[in-house]
């Protein structure tokens, strides 16, 4: 039985997917086992990930694309042996020492969950910090994707399965994060850049095209994590400073609403991302309808938008 089990969701990005599982081999905790779970793969996932040739990477094909991680994510899940429990999505990168600095926090803090930071790279190569809790504490505001989480085995069981993106107004991982917390389980941050995210939500025909080059040169960089690291670190501070130092009346006033929507809707317990994802799209699941016409897919069987 592994320490840890990772499940990893994929749909037809096998050139990507690579370099997330390579990601994972350069753990330092080498206990682990990756269970990659296609959602109905038509592409050389099957390949890529048999030419690691790792007897702890296993790989499953769902039977039809579902359109979504909630599924894969559930089976994978279903299938895990170990005693902590991880997700990585399958276009973004872990530091080596990812799984190390968590279970750390778990086994000190005596959390059921800790995340840590991430470096999330936007279309304009901007670089963005999140994961970041001002006050070492969760708040239902705060997006933390599930690439930066790390669990116990048994919280999952306590809050349930991911709910599928066609009956909520948000991200499934978000939801599942904000029931988690409704528990009363306790959610560690931990202060450490582990994760970097190259997302393909923003990035127009991302699958469409098969894009690569930037997760191939982060790649690179990454080989030297110190570095690399620093240069994340830095570029994200002087985003921070730029977006300080806006005095563009348009700029203050986007600033000044979001944080009076955020106030808003802490007051009353609702999610603002959900509240801005209702008025937007009109319906549940529209975000994730979004991000498949963004991405350059067709709509999901039973979709017809």
């Amino acid at each position: 039985m592994p320490i840890v089990s990772i499940v990893t969701a994929t749909y037809n990005r096998s050139n990507v997917l690579r370099h997330a599982i390579a990601s994972v081999r350069r753990q330092t905790v080498t206990d682990w086992e990756l269970l990659v779970i296609g959602d109905g793969c038509t592409d050389d996932t099957d390949t890529v990930v048999a030419s690691f040739g790792d007897p702890r990477i296993r790989f499953e094909n769902l039977p039809r694309n579902h359109g979504e991680q909630s599924l894969p994510n559930n089976h994978g899940v279903a299938l895990a042996t170990g005693r902590y429990l991880a997700f990585l999505n399958h276009d973004d990168l872990w530091f080596s020492d990812h799984l190390d600095a968590l279970i750390g926090a778990l086994d000190g803090a005596g959390a059921d969950l800790a995340y840590g930071l991430s470096a999330r790279v936007d279309a304009t190569g901007q670089v963005h910090l999140w994961g970041d809790s001002p006050g070492g504490v969760y708040r239902l505001w705060q997006p933390v994707p599930a690439s930066l989480w790390l669990m116990r085995r048994d919280l999952f069981e306590r809050v349930g399965p991911w709910r599928s993106a066609s009956t909520l107004w948000d991200s499934p991982s978000q939801e599942w994060l904000r029931r988690a917390a409704a528990t009363g389980a306790t959610l560690r941050p931990v202060n450490r850049l582990t994760t970097v995210q190259i997302t393909s939500g923003g990035r127009r025909n991302s699958y469409a095209s098969r894009a690569e080059a930037e997760h191939s040169a982060m790649v690179r960089a990454m080989d030297d994590e110190a570095a690399s690291r620093e240069q994340l670190l830095t570029a994200i501070a002087a985003g921070s400073s730029a977006m300080t130092t806006a005095t563009r009346p348009l700029v203050l006033a986007g600033r000044a609403l979001r944080a009076l929507v955020t106030r808003a809707c802490a007051a009353v317990g609702v999610p603002p991302t959900a509240l801005v994802n209702a008025v937007r799209f009109g319906r549940k699941g529209g975000f994730i309808r979004h991000l498949r016409r963004t991405r350059g897919l067709a709509p999901a069987i039973g979709d017809s938008q």
